[in-house]
């Protein structure tokens, strides 16, 4: 998929079967609150975010629905693979879309003259929101927050390395975990199948 010559999707294909879903950029900033919420189990992390994703319409195959999810939280992109090196390592997290948010509609006012606040779900996919998210000036203060919480501060000078130190605390984040990880680690450590197909079946006795 290459988001300069192909219309970004609205829908994806599971089994053969079309599935409408919610692509707008604030039904995954919603996502990853959901993914981190600490009030939250693994199983429910995972339900709530299909439900924001799907709506009520859940496809059958519970596994392939979230790996389809996943597959549209990144982009189009493949998972990437894991290095040996780097197997079971901490990945870190250098933002949040609830304590970061002030920073993020202020560097997307600045750099594109985006008031988000103006846009409803629908006016930006999140595709193209995730592009100019990552895209975001060196200069901005959100982009040099994100640059304090993930700077190894190995070889530094004793100031430089202080001023790191205090960056880091001053702005940093409860949880270590990017939300591709923590969603791996739902699925590995849950009996995540079953789980889901019980969900999927009480949604869809509602519905009746």
């Amino acid at each position: 998929m290459n988001i300069l010559i192909d219309e970004l999707p609205t829908a994806v294909t599971i089994a053969g079967e079309k599935h409408l879903v919610n692509w707008g950029f604030r039904t995954f900033i919603l996502i990853e609150i959901c993914i981190f919420d600490q009030k939250l189990s693994d199983d429910e992390r995972i339900m709530n975010a299909l439900c924001l994703f799907y709506g009520d319409k859940l496809p059958d195959d519970p596994t392939q629905a979230f790996e389809t999810m996943m597959w549209f939280y990144r982009g189009g992109k493949a998972e990437p693979k894991e290095s040996a090196k780097g197997k079971g390592a901490s990945l870190k997290r250098c933002y949040c879309f609830e304590v970061d948010a002030p920073y993020i509609y202020s560097a997307f006012r600045t750099q594109y003259r985006i008031d988000l606040q103006d846009l409803s779900s629908e006016d930006l996919h999140w595709w193209k929101f995730k592009a100019m998210f990552e895209s975001l000036n060196d200069e901005l203060k959100m982009s040099k927050i994100m640059g304090y919480r993930v700077t190894k501060t190995t070889g530094m000078g004793k100031e430089q390395k202080s001023f790191y130190a205090d960056m880091k605390k001053l702005y940093a984040l409860d949880v270590e975990e990017t939300a591709d990880s923590k969603m791996k680690l739902a699925k590995r450590d849950t009996d995540m199948k079953n789980y889901i197909k019980r969900r999927i079946t009480e949604v869809s006795d509602k519905g009746r």
